[in-house]
Protein backbone atom coordinates (compact mmCIF):
# COMPACT_ATOMS: atom_id res chain seq x y z
CA UNK A 1 0.00 0.00 0.00
CA UNK A 2 1.49 3.89 -0.72
CA UNK A 3 1.11 6.00 2.00
CA UNK A 4 1.89 9.58 1.76
CA UNK A 5 4.42 11.59 4.00
CA UNK A 6 0.78 12.79 5.77
CA UNK A 7 -0.04 9.40 6.82
CA UNK A 8 3.18 8.50 7.97
CA UNK A 9 3.03 11.40 10.14
CA UNK A 10 -0.98 10.69 11.49
CA UNK A 11 0.39 7.51 12.21
CA UNK A 12 2.68 8.44 14.55
CA UNK A 13 0.42 10.79 15.94
CA UNK A 14 -1.82 8.19 16.70
CA UNK A 15 0.43 5.80 18.22
CA UNK A 16 1.60 8.97 20.50
CA UNK A 17 -2.03 9.45 21.65
CA UNK A 18 -1.93 6.73 23.82
CA UNK A 19 -2.46 7.47 27.70
CA UNK A 20 -2.14 5.99 31.19
CA UNK A 21 -4.11 6.48 34.21
CA UNK A 22 -3.21 10.33 34.70
CA UNK A 23 -4.66 10.80 30.95
CA UNK A 24 -0.41 11.61 30.07
CA UNK A 25 1.23 10.03 26.76
CA UNK A 26 2.77 6.29 27.89
CA UNK A 27 6.18 5.96 27.51
CA UNK A 28 7.11 3.02 26.60
CA UNK A 29 10.47 1.69 27.26
CA UNK A 30 11.63 4.99 26.87
CA UNK A 31 11.05 8.47 25.38
CA UNK A 32 14.05 10.49 24.41
CA UNK A 33 15.92 8.96 27.55
CA UNK A 34 17.33 5.90 26.52
CA UNK A 35 18.61 5.56 30.53
CA UNK A 36 14.88 5.26 31.41
CA UNK A 37 14.05 2.41 29.67
CA UNK A 38 12.13 0.84 32.64
CA UNK A 39 9.88 3.48 33.39
CA UNK A 40 7.55 2.03 31.49
CA UNK A 41 8.51 -0.67 30.06
CA UNK A 42 5.71 -2.92 31.50
CA UNK A 43 3.31 -0.38 29.25
CA UNK A 44 2.18 1.74 32.05
CA UNK A 45 5.00 4.19 32.83
CA UNK A 46 3.32 7.52 31.03
CA UNK A 47 6.26 10.38 30.53
CA UNK A 48 5.53 14.11 31.14
CA UNK A 49 8.19 15.34 28.97
CA UNK A 50 6.13 13.48 25.98
CA UNK A 51 3.39 15.16 26.86
CA UNK A 52 4.64 18.63 26.53
CA UNK A 53 6.40 17.80 23.14
CA UNK A 54 3.19 15.71 21.72
CA UNK A 55 1.17 19.17 22.71
CA UNK A 56 3.62 21.03 20.54
CA UNK A 57 3.45 18.66 18.14
CA UNK A 58 -0.23 18.45 17.72
CA UNK A 59 -0.84 22.28 17.86
CA UNK A 60 1.45 22.44 14.58
CA UNK A 61 -0.06 19.88 12.71
CA UNK A 62 -3.34 20.77 13.31
CA UNK A 63 -3.12 23.20 11.00
CA UNK A 64 -1.87 21.01 8.10
CA UNK A 65 -4.96 18.73 8.72
CA UNK A 66 -7.13 21.19 7.82
CA UNK A 67 -5.06 22.22 4.53
CA UNK A 68 -4.94 18.11 4.04
CA UNK A 69 -8.73 18.59 4.34
CA UNK A 70 -9.02 16.20 6.94
CA UNK A 71 -11.06 18.78 9.57
CA UNK A 72 -12.38 16.52 12.15
CA UNK A 73 -8.40 15.22 13.09
CA UNK A 74 -7.29 18.74 13.21
CA UNK A 75 -9.93 19.19 15.69
CA UNK A 76 -9.25 16.02 17.87
CA UNK A 77 -5.30 17.00 17.47
CA UNK A 78 -6.55 20.39 19.45
CA UNK A 79 -8.37 18.95 21.64
CA UNK A 80 -6.38 15.97 22.36
CA UNK A 81 -3.36 18.78 23.63
CA UNK A 82 -5.88 20.83 26.22
CA UNK A 83 -7.23 17.59 27.18
CA UNK A 84 -3.28 16.50 27.79
CA UNK A 85 -2.17 19.75 29.00
CA UNK A 86 -4.92 19.62 31.46
CA UNK A 87 -3.85 16.54 32.98
CA UNK A 88 -0.02 17.23 32.92
CA UNK A 89 -1.47 20.26 35.49
CA UNK A 90 -3.56 18.38 37.25
CA UNK A 91 -1.49 14.96 38.07
CA UNK A 92 2.75 16.28 37.01
CA UNK A 93 2.75 19.39 39.37
CA UNK A 94 4.82 18.56 42.13
CA UNK A 95 4.57 21.46 44.67
CA UNK A 96 7.62 23.80 42.91
CA UNK A 97 7.92 21.99 39.19
CA UNK A 98 6.77 19.03 36.94
CA UNK A 99 7.38 15.42 37.62
CA UNK A 100 9.44 13.95 34.83
CA UNK A 101 7.03 10.82 34.65
CA UNK A 102 5.79 8.25 36.07
CA UNK A 103 6.14 4.51 36.62
CA UNK A 104 4.50 1.64 35.47
CA UNK A 105 3.23 1.12 39.27
CA UNK A 106 2.26 4.70 39.26
CA UNK A 107 4.84 6.00 41.78
CA UNK A 108 6.36 9.42 39.88
CA UNK A 109 9.70 10.29 39.12
CA UNK A 110 11.08 13.69 38.95
CA UNK A 111 9.70 14.22 42.04
CA UNK A 112 10.88 15.64 45.65
CA UNK A 113 9.52 12.68 47.14
CA UNK A 114 12.43 10.64 45.19
CA UNK A 115 16.33 10.10 46.04
CA UNK A 116 17.13 10.10 42.26
CA UNK A 117 15.73 12.78 39.58
CA UNK A 118 14.16 14.46 41.69
CA UNK A 119 14.25 17.42 39.06
CA UNK A 120 15.10 17.05 35.50
CA UNK A 121 15.45 20.15 33.20
CA UNK A 122 13.45 18.65 30.14
CA UNK A 123 10.36 18.92 32.05
CA UNK A 124 10.19 21.90 33.00
CA UNK A 125 11.83 23.68 29.66
CA UNK A 126 8.93 21.42 27.18
CA UNK A 127 6.02 23.53 29.73
CA UNK A 128 7.84 26.81 28.22
CA UNK A 129 8.60 25.40 24.84
CA UNK A 130 5.34 23.98 24.19
CA UNK A 131 3.68 27.04 25.66
CA UNK A 132 1.57 24.51 27.40
CA UNK A 133 2.49 25.29 31.02
CA UNK A 134 0.45 26.98 33.37
CA UNK A 135 2.25 30.68 33.51
CA UNK A 136 2.68 31.04 36.83
CA UNK A 137 4.01 27.28 37.20
CA UNK A 138 6.14 27.69 34.79
CA UNK A 139 8.13 30.54 36.60
CA UNK A 140 7.95 28.17 39.76
CA UNK A 141 9.47 25.54 37.44
CA UNK A 142 12.50 27.26 36.21
CA UNK A 143 13.02 29.14 39.09
CA UNK A 144 13.65 25.61 40.36
CA UNK A 145 15.86 24.48 37.40
CA UNK A 146 17.93 27.96 37.91
CA UNK A 147 18.33 26.58 41.85
CA UNK A 148 19.25 22.73 41.78
CA UNK A 149 20.44 22.66 37.97
CA UNK A 150 22.49 25.71 36.69
CA UNK A 151 25.69 25.47 37.66
CA UNK A 152 26.84 28.98 36.99
CA UNK A 153 30.47 28.83 38.52
CA UNK A 154 31.03 25.41 36.43
CA UNK A 155 29.18 26.72 33.09
CA UNK A 156 26.85 23.79 33.24
CA UNK A 157 23.16 23.34 33.02
CA UNK A 158 22.50 19.58 34.26
CA UNK A 159 19.55 17.53 32.88
CA UNK A 160 18.17 16.15 36.26
CA UNK A 161 19.29 15.63 39.91
CA UNK A 162 20.42 13.83 41.89
CA UNK A 163 21.91 11.67 39.44
CA UNK A 164 20.60 8.30 39.44
CA UNK A 165 23.54 6.23 41.04
CA UNK A 166 22.91 4.49 44.12
CA UNK A 167 19.42 5.35 45.67
CA UNK A 168 15.98 2.84 45.00
CA UNK A 169 15.45 3.54 41.47
CA UNK A 170 15.96 1.24 39.56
Amino acid sequence: ETSTLYIHCVRAIERGLKTGVHGIPLMGSGDWNYGMNTVGNQGRGESVWLGWFLINILNNFAPLCREMDDEDRGTRYLEAAQRIAENIELHAWDGSWYRRAYFDNGLPLGSAENTECKIDSLTQSWAVISGAGQKERIVDAMTAVENYLVKKDEGLVMLLTPPFDDGDLN
